[in-house]
């Protein structure tokens, strides 16, 4: 009981600090801020460190450190291919931040002309992402630190809920990204903290060597220990899924300066790839320690060996690296609920920003509370993430990226972007149900790619004919 009264406390301060300094911050840095974007002006080094934290979530120190476990340096791949999501959307971002976009959607508009039916439809493919990792993230924080401190896991998706909540409501992103500013700064620390105490605990590299598979820890050869299939799937999901990820997107919108745009993406980008090569040699120190785990288990089994003060410390870390993908997440649905389904299709026109304001904290919590309700019916939700990465890629990342090509050019029209997100949908679908070996987001892209071209070629020549 002592040990959980020092994780509990000690979560409890990292949390009310943070909020209360996060909320500070955010209010002092920028007052006149926006809900959605923090008034466009946050700091590189808070953008940097909200990337960060948003984009590793308790993956990091579940699934990361488990590849790492049993694949060695191959978590240094995984981690390749999220860091070139950031250094692709840095190719674009110098358009995207003068364009003064809010959501993805705005991106499809711009391309493509106003038109509900297509507005609709990409506002539905954006959400359903962040909505999965609300969801997912609510049931790895209570799987995790249910293992910890033993509290009912219903208990803690509601409680974390509600907490997640507190650093959503008061100013939306700015007291988002400052409060990912502060988690990121103790993720980063706690990192370094933990791989110390891991490496002291194997006895050294000469240790690591005797038990570690030999064709995962040698290096560079360790970086395919996970093998080419996985290594063409995380390919064809992670960096398709990135590309449409509009959490990565509100960032690029929100800081300061166009050029800084660029630059927060490229450094994100090298400290995400640094967060793996820490997961690669955290899971190998603890191979070294028991080479008989489950993969997934390699965490959880480690933080049952270190020493209760560092126990509590680390479920802060914990408590920072998740509610920095939920917070985020919560935030990135509302804009879309509230600006694209309601301000462009519900009340077109409307500037009162104080109602607005209030709609989103209300959206807040009702994400949040459906949320809940799907994390308690079905804790098995975070099979079904990957899904919901797969079907938002296949319906926006040709739509986005082929649009954006090709958006001089006189050949796309509105009719061919709603048919290449419901090609792509529906060719996830099928792919889906024929269980094919190669993975079904390939047939959602291949379907949104072709469905894109065709109708548009079809549309175009008819506009032309009846011209």
């Amino acid at each position: 009981m002592g040990t959980v009264s020092m994780i509990v406390i000690s979560t409890g301060i990292i949390l009310v600090i943070s909020f209360f300094l996060a909320h500070y911050l955010s209010t002092k840095t920028n007052p006149t801020g926006d809900w959605a974007l923090g008034g466009r002006s946050l700091p590189i080094y808070v953008i940097v460190l909200s990337q960060y934290a948003t984009a590793m979530g308790g993956g990091m120190l579940v699934a990361h450190v488990g590849l790492g476990y049993q694949f060695g340096w191959s978590a240094i791949t995984y981690g390749a291919l999220v860091s070139s999501t950031l250094l692709i959307l840095s190719l674009i971002s110098n358009w995207l931040r003068k364009e003064n976009f809010t959501t993805v959607p705005d991106i499809i508009e711009k391309i493509y002309g106003k038109n509900k039916v297509l507005l609709l439809l990409a506002a539905l493919m954006t959400l359903i992402v962040p909505f999965g990792w609300i969801c997912s993230q609510l049931v790895a924080f209570a799987k995790l630190y249910g293992q910890l401190t033993g509290i009912p896991m219903n208990t803690l998706i509601i409680g974390f809920g509600i907490v997640s909540l507190a650093f959503v409501l008061p100013a939306g992103l700015s007291t988002v990204a400052w409060s990912d500013f502060i988690f990121g700064c103790l993720m980063l620390s706690m990192s370094v903290v933990s791989v110390v105490f891991a490496y002291n605990m194997t006895g050294g590299m000469s240790e690591m060597v005797k038990i570690v598979p030999p064709q995962n820890i040698a290096f560079p050869k360790g970086l395919g220990a996970v093998g080419l299939p996985a290594i063409a799937l995380w390919s064809l999901s992670i960096l398709p899924g990135g590309l449409t990820n509009q959490l990565y997107y509100q960032r690029i919108y929100a800081v300061d300066t166009t050029k800084n745009a660029r630059k927060s993406l490229i450094i994100s980008a090298v400290i995400i790839l640094t967060a793996d090569i820490w997961a690669s040699f955290m899971g190998m120190c603890i191979r070294t320690l028991n080479p008989n785990l489950a993969q997934e288990a390699a965490m959880g089994w480690f933080l049952g060996q270190i020493p209760p003060w560092v126990l509590a410390l680390f479920s802060g870390f914990l408590v920072a690296t998740i509610v920095s993908t939920v917070d985020s997440a919560v935030q990135s649905v509302v804009v879309n609920l509230t600006r694209d389904v309601y301000k462009k299709l519900i009340k077109p026109g409307e500037d009162d920003e104080k109602k607005m304001l209030n709609l989103s904290r209300i959206l807040s919590v009702a994400t949040v509370f459906v949320a809940i309700i799907i994390a308690i019916v079905y804790p098995q939700v975070l099979s079904l993430l990957v899904a919901t990465y797969a079907f938002s890629a296949a319906g926006l990342l040709c739509p986005i990226f082929v649009g954006y090509i090709l958006k001089d050019k006189n050949i796309l029209t509105t009719q061919g972007a709603i048919g290449s997100i419901l090609c792509g949908f529906a060719g996830c679908a099928i792919g889906m149900m024929i269980k094919s070996q190669i993975p079904y987001v390939a047939f959602g892209i291949v379907g949104s790619f072709v469905g894109l071209i065709l109708i548009s070629l079809i549309t175009k020549k008819t506009e032309n004919i009846s011209a």
